[in-house]
């Protein structure tokens, strides 16, 4: 069960001047030492995510160990707790053992350091691709992210976690868990854990159709939107074609799509298991579209869920985050069922493109009123964090 991240030094020295620094934000990143670390960084997570697509995770600790790799003292970290099912009283309980899996620092603008939004001011890295304004070179998802474990009570220090045996790649064993079902006749069964995904934001799977290409004049940030938000297949590719298949694949877009155009763009494997809800989701209570209930229908709490949101409206995407943050996930709240967001007990995934007030990017946001400003960002992906979600800053 995921707790807390350790903010370790490089992340917690941006929390510390992240209040100044977010009103000169390019120029902070752009400092040598900054530079220098957001190389090691994106270049160990491209690393990471660079492994050929032939190389699959099924089975939990797929790979074989490693030492500590020196970059990764650049990464922050989730700490696990080991649970045992206990058959007498129906209950999960705590046990000898302690995880750790890195996961990439919230720092600079939490958002792929070289790519293009600083102007003139961004920073360039030898051999690394031109940005196009959705870079996620910054982002370590699970089964790309190393760990390591022990059957110690208590956690490792920082230094005694450097000299375990680490694991690059693949599944670790808080990536999901059997699901215990009691019958008076049968006793206890034990079902497999599903791995969903929910896009909210979705658009197409791989990209927007030919017609909504850039208008002649159009602005360059639109541009980017309308050629390279479609995210499933990056979901399908990191997740699904990993050994890890989707159960269920939900993609939610407001805007009007061709149902004849989204159909033809998923692969093979994922007919079925692909729902397009072409519907705007809602909080209000009691209506049967409300996000969260929806997570608490779909989703159990042993299962793997990832969770994509990026709807492009803080009015709508604010409460949702609100309501993740202050659940109570041991009182069935939806936090407790998110594993990477891009929250669960936990196993919740989330990727979140916060949208707040701050310069550059409030040029391609809009500048959004009353939703605050990078340092609140920080805080929001922090806390997200430390109830167990793995979440991510989308681009």
């Amino acid at each position: 069960m995921g707790l807390l991240t350790l903010r370790i030094s490089y992340e917690a020295s941006w929390f510390a001047n992240i209040e100044t620094a977010q009103s000169h934000i390019c120029e902070t990143v752009a400092k040598p030492e900054h530079k220098n670390a957001s190389e090691i960084i994106v270049t160990r997570t491209l690393e990471l995510m660079s492994l050929p697509s032939s190389f699959k995770w099924e089975t939990y600790d797929t790979f074989n160990t490693t030492s500590f790799h020196s970059s990764d003292s650049f990464m922050s970290r989730m700490h696990y707790n080991r649970t045992c099912y206990d058959s007498k009283t129906e209950t999960f309980k705590l046990a000898k053992g302690k995880g750790i899996q890195l996961i990439e620092p919230l720092w600079g603008m939490l958002r792929d350091p070289f790519d293009h939004w600083c102007g003139d001011k961004a920073l360039h890295m030898e051999g690394q691709a031109d940005a196009t304004g959705q870079s996620k070179a910054h982002i370590m998802p699970q089964g790309f992210a190393p760990y390591t474990y022990t059957d110690s009570s208590t956690p490792p220090t920082p230094e005694e976690s450097r000299q375990q045996e680490w694991r690059t790649h693949g599944l670790p064993p808080w990536h999901s868990s059997l699901r215990p079902s009691s019958d008076p006749r049968a006793g206890v069964a034990f079902q497999l854990p599903q791995n969903i995904h929910l896009d909210l934001g979705s658009s197409y799977f791989k990209v927007w159709s030919s017609d909504r290409g850039a208008a002649s004049g159009q602005r360059f940030y639109d541009t980017y939107r309308n050629r390279g938000a479609a995210s499933g297949q990056w979901f399908y590719d990191t997740y699904h074609a990993r050994g890890q298949p989707f159960s269920r694949f939900i993609a939610v877009e407001v805007e009007t799509l061709n149902d004849t155009t989204a159909f033809r763009q998923i692969p093979d494997d994922l007919v079925g298991l692909y729902t397009l809800m072409n519907v705007g989701l809602t909080m209000e209570e009691g209506d049967k579209l409300n996000t969260v209930d929806m997570i608490k229908r779909v989703v159990k709490p042993e299962d793997f869920f990832v969770f994509k949101l990026d709807i492009d409206s803080a009015p709508i995407e604010e409460p949702i985050v609100k309501s993740l943050l202050e659940d109570n996930p041991d009182e069935g709240g939806a936090s407790a069922l998110i594993d990477e967001l891009d929250p669960k007990l936990i196993r919740y995934a989330q990727m979140f493109e916060h949208h707040v007030n701050y310069s550059p990017m409030n040029v391609p946001w809009e500048n959004p009123k009353g939703v605050g400003d990078l340092h609140r960002s920080y805080n929001v992906f922090r806390d997200l964090r430390r109830k167990g979600i793995r979440a991510h800053s989308w681009p």
